[in-house]
């Protein structure tokens, strides 16, 4: 009888172990004709969450906007420094008008997304939402005007920055 529990026990210990890990619950996805969208009031509530995220983002960007003028400003007292040093500033005077261009053509962009935040349609004065659908619209429309305007704008910013940098590094080598 020993020796045949000891040579049980083994046996047991791994079914239990195997048995342990196994859930206890089944999980079921739904079926092709089952409803997959998530309950109103919960829906309600993510859509209220993006529109307060995307005014976040609105307020972010007016910052950089407003900060853009300033980097216009700074670049070309930079360059006209450059200039006396007789450095070739052709390369920062180009990417200059590009960002200027750039930043002229996506404040637009920027402008309408701050219309339709200010509309707020399908949501109340609160931010709550009173029609899913145009609700959910109108946040997805706020989030591609944001992310067009800040791509419109990040290629000239970089190419700035670089020519700025190689600028810089033009100075130093020649002192």
């Amino acid at each position: 009888m020993n020796t045949l529990f000891r040579k049980l026990l083994p046996t047991i210990v791994v079914a239990l172990l195997i048995l342990g890990v196994l859930p206890l619950q089944t999980a079921s996805a739904a079926g092709l004709q089952e409803d997959t969208q998530p309950p109103a009031g919960r829906a309600n509530q993510l859509v209220e969450r993006k529109l307060q995220k995307e005014q976040r983002r609105y307020e972010a960007q007016a910052k950089v906007f407003e900060r853009a003028a300033d980097l216009l400003e700074k670049a070309q007292i930079l360059m006209d420094r450059a200039a006396e040093k007789a450095l070739d500033t052709s390369a920062v005077q180009a990417a200059l008008a590009e960002f200027e261009t750039a930043v002229t053509e996506a404040k637009p962009l920027h402008t309408q997304a701050g219309g339709l935040i200010e509309a707020h349609a399908g949501f109340d004065a609160d931010g709550t939402v009173t029609d899913l659908e145009v609700a959910a619209e109108t946040v997805e429309k706020i989030h591609l005007l944001l992310d067009q305007a800040r791509d419109d704008v990040h290629d000239e910013r970089e190419a700035l920055q670089h020519a700025l940098w190689d600028l810089f590094q033009a100075g130093l080598m020649n002192n």
